[in-house]
């Protein structure tokens, strides 16, 4: 059903234009009175985490883990990593680490192609000569 056009010309003094305001907004009041009666019933989706990248989220790897107190942050133990050029306490986070994609995507299940190869750690640790391991340390 197609709705015809009005043929009404428009206002053409300011008592026309406030008189088409006024119209309009006892219009609107009743509108927006029977929207919030219909929508009253519905789930409020403002206050859920319905965002896209929320479905891909994997609950069991935090995002990262906050200090709650100032004297947390000055005890931190964290790893210090050589590769970034600043020393922040979010290392996945930085440019550096996505720069040379050191950073796993961590989902539910693969949005990328590359998540099919998989990112496992490796098998052993072999220092290819370089340092010293625990036999050197025992035996001396």
């Amino acid at each position: 059903m197609k709705i015809p056009k009005a043929e009404v010309p428009a206002p053409q003094t300011i008592y026309e234009c406030d008189a088409f305001k006024s119209k309009v907004k006892t219009e609107l009041k009743f509108t927006y009175g029977d929207a919030t009666k219909r929508s009253a019933s519905l789930p409020d989706l403002h206050q859920v985490k319905n965002s896209y990248f929320g479905f891909f989220k994997d609950e069991r790897h935090p995002v990262s883990k906050e200090h709650g107190f100032t004297f947390d942050q000055l005890k931190d133990n964290s790893v210090f990593d050589p590769k970034n050029p600043k020393e922040t306490f979010h290392v996945r986070h930085t440019e550096a680490m996505r720069k040379r994609c050191a950073a796993p995507l961590r989902t539910r299940w693969m949005v990328r192609s590359s998540q099919a190869y998989g990112w496992l750690p490796p098998l052993d640790d072999p220092k290819l000569g370089f340092g010293r391991g625990n036999l050197y340390h025992r035996d001396a």
